[in-house]
């Protein structure tokens, strides 16, 4: 599962779920001005930099209780 990381990792700018962000492979999240910036190349593992998908909610507010569970188990 997609870790969705709530900061820029360059500039510290605030990310929220649904706000367009850039992710490489290993999920290095940067905002769209420092990845227009990194010409759209990671700088930590040299990867491209695409469009993060957006959430409109956190995965464990999910109204079905056993998929919360499952979920909690794995992650905990």
């Amino acid at each position: 599962m997609l870790r969705m990381k709530s900061t820029c990792e360059r500039c510290s700018a605030s990310l929220g779920l649904a706000d367009q962000a850039y992710i490489c492979s290993f999920e290095c999240t940067y905002c769209p001005r420092c990845a227009e910036q990194l010409s759209h190349s990671c700088p930590n593992c040299q990867g491209e930099l695409v469009t993060r998908p957006p959430r409109t909610r956190s995965p464990t507010e999910v109204p079905d209780h056993r998929f919360k569970a499952k979920l909690e188990k794995l992650l905990g």
